[in-house]
C-alpha cells in the first residue's frame, strides 16, 4: 500500500513541475541518452536515462490529456501518445535530415518541450 502512495506522490510532483524541475530532469536524461549514443554506449546508462525520460513525459502527457482517468490508465495512454509524438517528430526530422544521434536528441528534446508545454497549458483546468 505504501508503494502505491509513493508512486502517486511522485506522479503529483511530476504533474506540478514547479520551476520546470522535471522538464530540466527530462532534458538532462536526453543529454545522457545523447552521450550514451555517441560515446559511452552503456546499456545500463541508456536504460536508466530512457526510463526517467519515459516516466516524466508520459506523466506530463497523460495528465494533460486524460486527467479524469485512473493513474494507471493515464500513464498507459500517456506512454502511447508519447510514442506517437516521438514517431511524428522523428518522421519530420527524418524528412528534413538523416536520423542520427544528434537528430534523435533533437527529437527527444522537442518532445519533452511539447509535453511540458502541454502540461503547463492544461494545468489551470485540472488544478486541485
Amino acid at each position: 500500500m505504501k508503494d502505491k502512495s509513493v508512486f502517486m506522490n511522485l506522479t503529483q510532483l511530476i504533474m506540478q513541475d514547479k520551476a520546470f524541475l522535471f522538464t530540466m530532469t527530462s532534458l538532462t536524461s536526453v543529454l545522457a541518452i545523447f552521450l550514451n549514443l555517441s560515446t559511452v554506449q552503456s546499456p545500463i546508462l541508456g536504460t536508466v536515462a530512457s526510463i526517467i525520460y519515459l516516466l516524466i513525459n508520459a506523466t506530463f502527457i497523460g495528465q494533460a490529456l486524460f486527467q479524469n482517468e485512473t493513474l494507471f490508465i493515464r500513464f498507459l495512454l500517456g506512454t502511447m501518445f508519447l510514442v506517437v509524438i516521438i514517431g511524428l517528430v522523428g518522421l519530420a526530422i527524418m524528412i528534413l535530415r538523416n536520423l542520427d544521434s544528434i537528430s534523435t536528441s533533437v527529437v527527444l528534446s522537442i518532445t519533452t518541450l511539447l509535453a511540458s508545454l502541454l502540461n503547463r497549458r492544461v494545468k489551470p483546468k485540472n488544478a486541485t
